[in-house]
């Protein structure tokens, strides 16, 4: 998959999740709120770990459409290594290995 592709999947998907998710993300809180800002409700989030960023599409999707989340893009081992490409487009990345922990 291309990056425009990849963009364009991700640019429909966000349509999708954001209804879904609006209920529980609190993204017009302030990034550092001070003292007369409320607190953001207990069940709100406005940070997200992207276990599969892949290419960084979805955080990109994100900010295209204008939502104010924070997120994690996280590039797993057992794939293509994205995490510079992710780091050049000024998001946050990192590269993780699976640990895997069989029942005995």
């Amino acid at each position: 998959m291309d990056l425009a592709e990849d963009a364009l999947n991700w640019n429909s998907a966000v349509r999708n999740y954001w209804s879904l998710l609006s209920p529980l993300i609190f993204s017009d809180h302030p990034k550092r709120p001070g003292d007369e800002d409320p607190s953001p409700p207990f069940n709100m989030l406005r940070n997200v770990l992207d276990m599969n960023a892949r290419l960084g599409g979805f955080y990109a999707a994100l900010l295209n459409a204008g939502k104010s989340v924070w997120v994690i893009n996280v590039v797993p081992t057992s794939g293509p290594n994205y995490v510079s490409l992710i780091i050049d487009m000024g998001f946050i990345s990192a590269r993780l290995k699976s640990i895997f922990i069989p029942e005995t």
